[in-house]
């Protein structure tokens, strides 16, 4: 190894900041077999000063490993590894020449040597077909661009990382899929297609990323330290969790039912009331429902509150099956042996709703902070399993969950008789 100081023997004996270089092994194979694949690069820094080392090929082109970073004065070598990657690539193999120099208020002190780079046959971990299934979502559980899909195809055995970040820096991980499993571990991954898929973090119950402009990174890393990184723009609008509930109403109950349409039933209620009702008899009911979030929630029908449901009918005979992201007030029974909450109706009427177009269809939402009145009926025609049997209301967010808050809301104790 050939160490030659630009500084004056003097110089280097008496106060230079930089002393003590040494570049070792002077041949490295950064190949990963455990083997010579690393050079340990070692230097004593005596006076404050800025550090570069870098190297050179015989075409001139510079390999920077470190440039222009601070370092006080130590007692103890500084040290650092390179095991052939710069710039986040392997260097291909030849001989270089390697340079340590420091900037001081003393001038320039600067150390160089030659070391042989072999054996250097670690395939690059390129990423390629970084594709996205929309560059805009909203994550707000609505059913509508609640989710962004993304694929990468990893050229060479790596890890694989995507995330979100925005202006300020903090980053959101994304998790790849598996099947039907989201995961996040960091193992190394065969070459190959990957599949992620982003919500925002909202279907964990965590707020998702303000609204705004983000960048969308994958980013590759083998073991020898080679990484590629690809970089998308991903706009993040109507942001936010929905939330709305069933009001208590000024009589203190959750749900008012009735015999007839707007009567509502004597009694307290605080305690469960017990009917009495010949079959083919209406139970109606009536109940307010608040959009509590800060985000709009969508809704969809029926919205006809005099449309009365039999007993054997449900929304899907009706027409309106579940959709995902929906919000809708149901109806369900003791001993119902078929579809939950099978009376279903939408939040609100038609005059209380925001109305979107969505490729030629109507979608239906309430307003944040909005609170609109739901009724329906249901005609009592047959006698379930169990009689007298309880019949409550929920408030379902479909596909997603129904709250505790919002689930058997005041439940009627209804005893079916012949007329």
């Amino acid at each position: 190894m050939i160490l030659i100081g630009l500084l004056s023997a003097c110089q280097n004996a008496g106060g230079a900041p930089l002393s003590a270089v040494s570049v070792e092994p002077s041949v490295i194979s950064p190949n990963a077999d455990g083997t010579d694949d690393l050079a340990r690069i070692t230097y004593r820094v005596n006076a404050p000063a800025r550090i570069s080392i870098y190297l050179t090929g015989a075409d001139g082109a510079r390999f920077d490993l470190r440039r222009d970073v601070q370092r006080s004065p130590s007692p103890a070598p500084y040290e650092i590894l390179f095991n052939g990657v710069a710039n986040g690539r392997l260097m291909a193999n030849g001989n270089y020449t390697w340079h340590v120099e420091a900037v001081s208020d003393a001038g320039v002190t600067s150390f160089s040597g030659t070391l042989r780079i072999a054996q250097a046959d670690m395939p690059f971990p390129k990423i390629e077909d970084f594709t996205l299934s929309s560059p805009i979502f909203t994550p707000n559980r609505d059913g509508i661009d609640d989710r962004v899909y993304i694929n990468v195809y990893l050229t060479a055995r790596a890890r694989l990382n995507v995330y979100v970040v925005g202006d300020n820096g903090f980053r959101y991980e994304v998790q790849r899929r598996e099947g039907l499993q989201l995961v996040s571990d960091s193992a190394e991954l065969a070459p190959g297609r990957y599949s992620y898929d982003y919500d925002g973090g909202i279907d964990l119950g965590a707020d998702p990323p303000p609204n705004g402009v983000y960048t969308l990174v994958a980013q590759s890393q083998d073991a020898m330290g080679q990484s590629d990184t690809v970089t998308a723009s991903l706009t993040i609008t109507q942001s936010g969790r929905p939330n709305a509930e069933i009001v208590v109403q000024p009589d203190g109950s959750g749900v008012q039912w009735a015999r007839a349409a707007g009567a509502a039933l004597p009694g307290n209620p605080n305690e469960t009331q017990r009917l009495t009702f010949g079959i083919g008899e209406t139970l109606y009911f009536t109940m307010a429902v608040r959009n509590t979030g800060l985000v709009p929630i969508r809704t969809a029908g029926p919205f006809d509150p005099n449309d009365c449901y039999r007993m054997d009918e449900n929304r899907y005979t009706k027409g309106f099956p579940q959709e995902p992201g929906v919000f809708r007030v149901g109806v369900d029974y003791e001993t119902n042996t078929g579809s939950d909450h099978p009376w279903r109706w939408g939040v609100g009427s038609l005059d209380d709703l925001d109305i979107v177009m969505r490729d030629g269809q109507p979608l239906y939402y309430l307003a944040p902070g909005k609170q609109v009145l739901v009724r329906g009926c249901i005609r009592l025609t047959q006698v379930p399993v169990r009689n007298p049997f309880y019949v409550w209301a929920s408030l379902i967010h479909e596909d997603v969950e129904i709250a505790a808050i919002n689930n058997r809301v005041s439940p009627v104790l209804i005893q079916l008789v012949q007329p």
